[in-house]
């Protein structure tokens, strides 16, 4: 049965009864008594309310405070993953090789440090290069130009991106809770099948990740893996390396001891495709909030699907019909949406009606 803490004004009278009883008379309206009583009940209806955020910060839940998620999911053995910094190569045509801590910048005013000099080679040089700011907004996909801040002798000031990837905020308390929760749910056994998701999900801008035994026949595991903070979720070729090499062998993050896949076992990379759905959809009332909140609450839904599920009819309605504030809507979308295996469900562009 659960407890009820009683509100200020239950308190209040209550201790008004009391009071009345103990001097055996009904106390004026206005008076020392009734002072003091209210502001005792006051204090009590506190020592509540201290008692109720206890319970919150017992088991880490949603109603949990940041700090409380963070340093209990520490001590359970998952570590917050912190913003890191987006790197890759950069190629310029010149004959000299440019010094490191060079400053380059994009159009937009992005600014990446030059970390590793290869040796010039065939009229170009090919530069390892960093992000300045930490941060998903440092990645850079392939192709892009980088500009020289200061004329480097012998190179053209414009080089050509190789794909700056590894770029990822801070994680949010909320991602940190998901991670705590499955770690409880499914803990380490040295390369269970969930440990792949597990070891996925410890590696930096990754929010979702799956995991099938057997997947090419005995002795195989296959995984999959998104950036849902990246406007192309899936992993690059550099990413799938990176990825390889830390199911392989890697530092745990709150142990520091070796841990990876176990000998005899194939890890392999499962190439996601995503099936995009465009939606139509009219809601009544319709604002621009509104719009905002269904987009975030259907997002929420796709966020839920693994590559083979069924996009379900149901399940999107309910997303727009559950958004409070929205009466009314109609939605183009007739039918389920299957997948093959190696489909993952993606939302497509939103086309707005009006009611």
């Amino acid at each position: 049965m659960p407890y009820n803490v009683p509100t200020l004004r239950t308190l209040i009278e209550s201790g008004l009864i009391d009071i009345e009883a103990s001097l055996d008379t009904i106390l004026p309206k206005f008076g020392i008594e009734q002072a003091l009583n209210t502001a005792v009940s006051a204090a009590v209806r506190d020592l509540y309310d201290y008692q109720s955020w206890i319970v919150r910060q017992i088991i880490p839940s949603s109603e949990s405070e940041d700090q409380t998620i963070v340093d209990t999911a520490r001590y359970e053995g998952v570590i917050q993953k912190l913003a890191s910094s987006a790197a890759g190569p950069v190629t310029f045509a010149g004959n000299v090789a440019i010094p490191v801590d060079t400053v380059m910048t994009h159009a937009d005013g992005r600014l990446y440090r030059v970390t590793l000099s290869n040796t010039p080679s065939g009229g170009n040089v090919v530069v390892q290069v960093e992000a300045e700011a930490a941060g998903a907004a440092g990645n850079l996909v392939a192709g892009e130009t980088l500009t020289l801040i200061s004329t480097v002798p012998g190179i053209q000031p414009n080089g050509i991106s190789g794909g700056l990837i590894g770029g990822a905020d801070l994680e949010t308390p909320a991602k940190v809770l998901e991670r705590l929760l499955f770690r409880k749910r499914n803990p380490p056994m040295g390369g269970a099948v969930h440990d792949y998701v597990g070891w996925c999900r410890e590696v930096a801008g990754v929010n979702r990740a799956w995991a099938i035994d057997n997947y090419q026949g005995p002795a195989t595991v296959g995984y999959a893996f998104v950036f849902d903070d990246r406007v192309d979720i899936l992993p690059t070729y550099q990413d799938q390396v990176a990825m390889a090499d830390y199911i392989y062998r890697h530092n745990d993050p709150a142990t520091g001891a070796d841990v990876g896949r176990p000998g005899g076992i194939e890890a392999v990379y499962i190439p996601l495709t995503l099936k995009t759905t465009n939606l139509a959809i009219t809601i009544t009332p319709d604002n621009a909030d509104l719009r905002d909140s269904v987009t975030a609450s259907i997002k929420g839904y796709f966020k839920t699907l693994s590559p083979g599920s069924t996009l379900l009819l149901s399940a999107v309605r309910t997303a727009i019909g559950s958004t409070l504030g929205v009466t009314d809507y109609t939605l183009d979308l007739a039918a389920d949406v299957t997948a093959t295996a190696t489909e993952l469900h993606a939302l497509g562009a939103i086309t707005w009606g009006t009611p």
